[in-house]
């Protein structure tokens, strides 16, 4: 079996995990966005270029972590394993 076998089940499990990850992305900027201005009672338009950065970068480091998490069960989900009998 191949590891990403082409076709619909690829495509299916490619769209999914873009889903996965805009969705934890927007789940992470809102918790990281959110937590950041209430700690340093800083608005957003007067952030520093490093605080935009840092928090940029954490943004992305957790939503990419977070989707190859839950990528495992959609793997599972849409590619699964295949019968020896079911061979293409």
């Amino acid at each position: 079996m191949a590891f990403l076998p082409p076709g619909k089940k690829r495509r299916n499990f490619l769209t999914a995990q873009a889903c996965v990850f805009i969705v934890v992305a927007i789940i992470m900027t809102r918790a990281i966005i959110g937590g950041a201005i209430q700690e340093y009672n800083m608005p957003f338009s007067t952030w520093p270029v490093e605080l935009y950065i840092s928090e940029f970068f954490m943004i992305m480091i957790y939503s990419s972590v977070f989707t190859l998490l839950f990528s495992i069960p959609l793997w599972y989900f849409f590619i699964g394993t295949q019968d020896p009998e079911q061979k293409q």
